[in-house]
């Protein structure tokens, strides 16, 4: 393992890059948006961007010191991405006081969709180094109170009770929940287990709709769910993610006909990061619009839920009563940080806790493809409790230190 190596990064944040911005967007006739911050999708640094629109699309166009200009659509409807309304203000839809931590690289599924790329051969590592993890974010009411662990699969490890049971006891305002496929709570004794051990809730990943009708992985997960009302675990979300979305009809028919309690149902379709490589790329208005259609079609009520933190990425709505979290990732070659401002924050990388987003996108880069990561995060995109609305000034941005421990 190298580690300390101490990387000088390209600036990439010059007047001359923004004056390229600005002609960019001249020479294809579009109509200039606001600035943001993106990456580029060959040498993986943060670079300047600028939205614009377009015969009713919406792009970015990027400038990379090294690799150039390029532009990329970032929403297939213009009209649709303009009625698109933001806010934190109501607690039910802010996720800025929870942080995700990485506690396996072990998984139980395959699912064809998977950002996290597991590897069943590595050991977990060690609960005092999460804990030292975790003990340098700043935790309190106020700031970090929940850590959520991720994997690949975090139920996995042995000791996984013991490590939820030492969270907790760092400091009496820290919630505790978990990402999860759902298999291992299928096993009602493991549930009472982690009930003891403290753990507050959880978010189940039903994942892949072919699960369906895969009798031994549903069955467990049905199970789990069931198991969770028995116990009273609250489940904040359950998910699932597309290929297809022919795949939007058995999703909700199945939300809708169950009884599952919830805080919300999420709904999202592939993107090119991870395990699926070359995924057609759709925005969120495709994945809203299909989900309307499916509504209209089948008599069930639809209504957009405006109070929430609605983005590019993410359109929360109601069917029958049901919070419908509409999720689109971005990748690499489209990633708007100023979409990603709020949580769900995670701290997968090196140099800093961001946005879950912009995580999985340099993790795949970092850990997936074992690279070098060229620089770090503007402090702009880094953890906070309360993001500011300040206008973003591509000159004036300003960046902490950075060391790299890469994979070797």
């Amino acid at each position: 393992m190298i580690s300390n190596i101490s990387i000088t990064g390209i600036n990439q944040f010059k007047q001359s890059a923004v004056d390229s911005l600005h002609q960019a967007i001249v020479d294809v006739n579009g109509v200039e948006l606001l600035p943001t911050v993106s990456l580029c999708h060959h040498c993986h640094s943060h670079v300047p961007a600028w939205r614009y629109h377009l015969d009713n699309k919406v792009y970015i166009v990027k400038h990379c010191a090294t690799h150039g200009i390029s532009h990329h659509m970032i929403e297939s409807d213009y009209e649709f991405y303009s009625g698109i309304y933001y806010t934190q203000d109501n607690p039910r839809y802010n996720f800025n006081g929870g942080v995700l931590i990485e506690a396996s690289d072990r998984c139980n599924l395959e699912c064809p969709h998977c950002y996290h790329l597991p590897d069943n051969k590595i050991v977990d590592q060690p609960i005092e180094t999460l804990l030292d993890q975790i003990k340098k974010l700043p935790l309190g009411i106020n700031q970090v109170n929940r850590i959520i662990l991720s994997g690949a699969e975090a139920t996995l490890r042995p000791d996984f009770a013991e490590l939820v049971t030492e969270i907790k006891s760092l400091d009496p305002d820290i919630s505790v929940t978990v990402m999860t496929n759902g298999i291992q709570f299928g096993d009602h004794e493991f549930v009472k287990q982690v009930k003891a051990s403290g753990l507050d809730g959880v978010n189940i990943g039903l994942n892949h709709p072919e699960y369906i009708d895969h009798h031994v992985v549903r069955r467990k997960q049905i199970s789990a769910i069931e198991n969770m009302h028995v116990e009273n675990i609250p489940i904040s979300y359950i998910s699932y993610t597309m290929i297809s979305l022919n795949e939007v009809h058995d999703i909700m028919t199945e939300i809708c006909s169950n009884y599952w309690q919830a805080k919300n149902f999420r709904i999202r379709y592939g993107s090119d990061i991870g395990r699926n490589p070359g995924q057609e790329r759709i925005f969120v208005s495709d994945v809203y619009k299909a989900i309307e259609t499916w509504c209209r079609n089948n008599d069930k009520s639809f209504d957009r839920i405006i109070e929430a933190d609605n983005n590019i990425y993410h359109i929360m709505a109601r069917v029958e009563n049901k919070d419908i979290r509409i999720i689109q990732w971005c990748d690499e070659t489209d990633i708007d940080m100023e979409e990603l401002r709020s949580g769900p924050w995670c701290d997968f990388v090196p140099d800093g806790v961001t946005n879950f987003l912009h995580q999985i996108i340099r993790r795949d880069v970092w850990k997936n493809q074992g690279l070098i990561l060229p620089d770090t995060p503007p402090d702009r995109y880094k953890f906070n409790r309360n993001p500011h609305d300040t206008p973003l000034d591509l000159l004036n941005l300003s960046w902490s230190s950075n060391n790299h421990e890469p994979l070797v």
